[in-house]
């Protein structure tokens, strides 16, 4: 699917259409491209009245529709299409949907806002099925449609699942979702840049039992959680030194800042966190040698974990 490309040189702007293949870039020259791996890109809104053909001009009013399009088309072998990645763009107040399917190789891209709150929103508690690789969510914002978590995320899922600069947000109404993602053997998850807003109820973000290879949860801000941030409660494992990584987040909770399980897997670093509990076990858990530079204000003071006294003199 080709649009409308524009560029500017010194003789002002100007619209070309693309006719099947690539617009060549012209001397002093700005271009605007469609998808660059020339896969396609499918719109949704979920204040139109009724469902269009998942065009900018007339797009589907779910994001499920939009799914299950794209999966349609990666699954074609002509033309190395699963070699490709689509792009889904949303838009238009909340879409209340529970996801029980992933886009595969897809960005899902949101546009403007919901309501007076930043991001288009995705309302729903999801727990997508079924093997699906490489979606990435850009620019969303999470709230619950029932009291449950925001996301389930299994063996099941697929991998590498990534979250860039979304909002996930404990409250909607009269739910509360106890974790924003509880993941069990989900492989190369990734949450970068994100905030987690409001009072879970429980770990905000939820490590079970199996594989944790490649995951990062990195620059992230994790403000108002009633119970613990982000905590293993079960036996992880990675291999061939594919460990998790903790690092670069600011967390304020309640009870514990970070549990890393003391499997030896999952790497802390350059955290800062705030806990209503004294010092130790009840405010974290970061295993010697697998922490370093954590800073965290307990009930009784702050601490360096693991332990470190910067004035030192040798």
């Amino acid at each position: 699917m080709y649009q409308t490309k524009v560029y500017r040189d010194s003789g002002g702007d100007r619209q070309v259409i693309a006719a099947g293949g690539i617009l060549r870039m012209e001397p002093g020259s700005m271009i605007q491209y469609a998808n660059p791996t020339g896969a396609a890109d499918y719109y949704v809104d979920g204040n139109v009245s009724a469902t269009g053909a998942g065009t900018i001009d007339s797009p589907y009013s779910t994001f499920a529709e939009a799914v299950a399009a794209s999966n349609t088309s990666i699954a074609l072998t002509a033309n190395r299409w699963w070699a490709r990645r689509n792009r889904i763009f949303i838009m238009g107040d909340d879409l209340e949907e529970d996801n029980v399917l992933l886009p595969e190789k897809c960005d899902v891209i949101g546009l403007g806002s919901s309501d007076n709150y930043q991001k288009a929103c995705i309302r729903g508690n999801h727990v997508p099925i079924g093997t699906k690789m490489g979606c990435r969510f850009f620019n969303v914002r999470f709230r619950p449609a029932a009291s449950g978590d925001l996301w389930t995320l299994a063996s099941t899922t697929g991998g590498g699942l990534e979250f860039w600069n979304c909002i996930f947000d404990a409250h909607y109404d009269s739910y509360t979702a106890p974790s924003a993602i509880d993941m069990t053997a989900a492989q190369y998850v990734k949450i970068m840049g994100c905030d987690f807003l409001g009072a879970f109820s429980g770990d905000v973000i939820d490590i079970g039992a199996g594989s944790i290879n490649g995951l990062r949860i990195i620059g992230n801000n994790i403000l108002g959680g009633a119970d613990n941030g982000i905590v293993a409660t079960g036996t992880m494992t990675c291999v061939q030194g594919r460990n998790g990584l903790v690092a670069d987040n600011y967390i304020q909770v309640a009870d514990k800042v970070i549990d890393d399980g003391a499997d030896g897997v999952l790497y802390c670093f350059n955290n800062v966190g705030v806990s209503a509990e004294n010092a130790g076990a009840s405010a974290y858990v970061i295993t010697s040698g697998y922490g370093a530079n954590n800073i965290i204000t307990c009930g009784d003071g702050t601490v360096s974990v693991p332990s470190c006294n910067y004035g030192a003199q040798s």
